[in-house]
């Protein structure tokens, strides 16, 4: 069910003719002189609206065409990424094909086009899997398009290479939202289990992703390389040598949800970035100085040698008699901690692919909704 079909080399869209008096002529012109044919085939066309109230064209005879025909919410779909693209000064063109230099053909549901700039929005409304996904966008990627999925299925890629979200419709005010995948998301599951908020973060109206997409508002990864506050919680033990109460570090948050709304928040520790990242102590011990730590009464961090451990590593310390509080004993603690202070700091961009822990909380597309 396509929105645009031919005229000898003329190009009539649906969405251009205006008024139920203009569809009307057009049908019995076409009546009359049958000269109106689908682009995908060349078959005499019918105007039609679908039960969801979208124009468009139809085949008057179903032949040997090899498109499959379009379900109603597709269609409605279509119809709102096109007038979303005509509200910025991009250009829609529905059902654009094309091919890659090695003569590979594509067909993209809507190429938004401005200048040599090409993005295609693919609405998937029924099921695909990933290896045909990927291989699609690989062939816009080969034919210079940039390719952005939507999809009605619950499971997709969400990597960088192929940006992939939820395309929910609401049956109600028929109406569609873009849903974002949650840092605990997982394809795995998702597709498993009814629609659980759990997995989903933004959720964004239709024509507002689109045309926030087309103006720079869709990022991947944005906490990389930003400053933001980092949480630091506590909690309060008793130092097995001293028997006094000491406060201990139980874990550090990214809180980047405040510097950009809607961002998850990235959760770690300082035994990860110890771990994990060049000279991990010393950035530690350069983020949580013992002068800082010691006025909200917790033990200095630094590096202290372990029986149990048999070795040395980045440890809380008691502040009143210094004695190492063993990291194997914290999961009894792991709920109880609370936020005691923060501070500014940077995430660092080469910091990510290291931090295996953070990495679901950091490589997550973000809407820029404040921009909309």
């Amino acid at each position: 069910m396509p929105l645009k079909c031919l005229r000898g080399e003329e190009e009539i869209y649906a969405f251009n003719i205006e008024g139920d008096e203009a569809w009307e002529n057009l049908r019995k012109e076409n009546t009359k002189t049958k000269d109106l044919r689908m682009p995908c085939c060349g078959a005499s066309v019918v105007l039609r609206t679908s039960k969801l109230g979208t124009r468009h064209f139809a085949h008057a005879r179903r032949g040997p065409c090899s498109i499959a025909p379009e379900s109603a919410e597709h269609l409605l779909a279509k119809m709102a990424v096109v007038e979303a693209i005509r509200e910025t000064d991009w250009t829609p063109l529905p059902e654009q094909a094309g091919s890659t230099p090695a003569g590979e053909e594509w067909r993209a549901d809507v190429l938004a086009m401005k200048g040599k700039a090409k993005v295609a929005f693919e609405i998937q409304w029924s099921r695909q899997d990933n290896a045909e996904t990927e291989r699609r966008q690989k062939r816009y990627d080969d034919a210079g398009v940039r390719g952005l999925w939507l999809f009605r299925q619950k499971d997709f890629p969400i990597g960088k290479e192929t940006p992939s979200f939820r395309l929910f419709f609401e049956s109600e005010t028929k109406t569609f939202r873009i849903l974002l995948p949650s840092p605990h998301y997982d394809p795995e599951w998702v597709g498993r289990e009814k629609d659980v908020a759990y997995f989903w973060g933004q959720s964004i109206p239709l024509s507002a992703f689109i045309k926030g997409t087309l103006k720079g508002q869709l990022r991947f990864a944005p906490a990389l390389g930003l400053r933001m506050p980092m949480e630091v919680s506590k909690v309060e033990i008793q130092c097995w040598r001293c028997k006094k109460v000491t406060g201990i570090v139980m874990g550090l948050n990214f809180a980047a949800s405040r510097t950009l709304p809607g961002c998850p928040d990235i959760p770690t520790t300082i035994y990860e970035l110890s771990n994990e990242l060049p000279n991990g102590d010393a950035v530690v011990m350069s983020m949580l100085p013992a002068s800082l730590l010691r006025s909200h009464g917790i033990g200095v961090i630094k590096p202290r040698y372990s029986k149990t451990a048999g070795g040395e590593y980045l440890s809380n310390g008691c502040i009143h008699c210094d004695a190492l509080q063993g990291q194997f004993f914290e999961h009894n603690y792991a709920f109880d901690g609370k936020k005691a202070f923060e501070i500014e700091v940077e995430l660092k961009a080469e910091w990510g692919p290291l931090l295996e822990n953070a990495e679901p909380h950091i490589y997550r597309w973000w809407f820029n909704e404040s921009d909309s």
